[in-house]
């Protein structure tokens, strides 16, 4: 699971460090914007964005990832403005910043992330993550991704998903991902539509799932993880 110089278009994992297309976290945009850390809505933001463009620059990462936990966005306006001081700043260092969308959240699909990032130009893209990916709202959007510019689609996220979604969605994605191949997901439409478009992403693994890790231990779980990935990207 460990690439230690990932580049775009290679499978990589976010959680170990290596140079070129590593995530540093998440930048959180509610109603006030997009703030400056990604621990929680309440995190402290700063007007020159916050600390994850310079963590990018220490550690040479490309990606920088952003999301919102808040159900609404009160004015998307106002958090693609704030948006743009972190992608400026991330800019200056050589780095994307990859909104992702969350079925559950006031960006829930691809259809609201490609609305608050497309005025912002090449520095700001979506993260397309596979789970969220089938479960948005309305599902998959194959029409729409089409339309989106391939360089714009910056990071992927893999992993599968089983036939139906869980009661909670939130605890479905955090606990019960399952491994590339093992799911629903329409792998190869999705990669297909990405190669359509240009696309060359940095791809990693995300699989929340804490019942793979207590019984094949972590490092057990990482090298199924990454067993399972690799097809999908490995002439990609």
């Amino acid at each position: 699971m460990d690439v230690p110089h990932p580049r775009p278009g290679r499978f990589g994992s976010p959680y170990r460090s290596g140079r070129g297309g590593i995530g540093l976290g998440r930048h959180q945009c509610g109603r006030s914007g997009c703030r400056g850390r990604a621990a929680g809505p309440d995190g402290e933001g700063g007007e020159r964005g916050g600390d994850e463009p310079r963590a990018a620059k220490e550690v040479g990462a490309s990606k920088i990832a952003a999301i919102t936990l808040e159900p609404t966005l009160a004015d998307l306006g106002h958090a693609r403005d704030n948006l743009a001081i972190l992608v400026a700043a991330a800019t200056d260092v050589g780095a994307q910043v990859c909104v992702e969308f969350l079925p559950w959240s006031g960006i829930p699909d691809l259809a609201t992330a490609w609305e608050l990032v497309e005025p912002l130009g090449a520095g700001a893209g979506i993260l397309v993550d596979a789970w969220h990916w089938v479960r948005q709202p309305g599902g998959p959007d194959l029409e729409l991704l089409a339309r989106i510019p391939g360089e714009r689609i910056g990071y992927v996220q893999l992993c599968d998903a089983a036939a139906q979604p869980g009661d909670d969605v939130m605890h479905e994605a955090l606990a019960h991902r399952l491994l590339p191949g093992d799911g629903v997901i329409d792998f190869g439409a999705l990669l297909a539509q990405l190669e359509a478009i240009g696309a060359r992403p940095f791809f990693a693994t995300e699989i929340f799932n804490p019942e793979l890790v207590r019984t094949h231990g972590a490092d057990g779980a990482a090298r199924m993880m990454a067993a399972a990935a690799r097809p999908l990207v490995d002439d990609r």
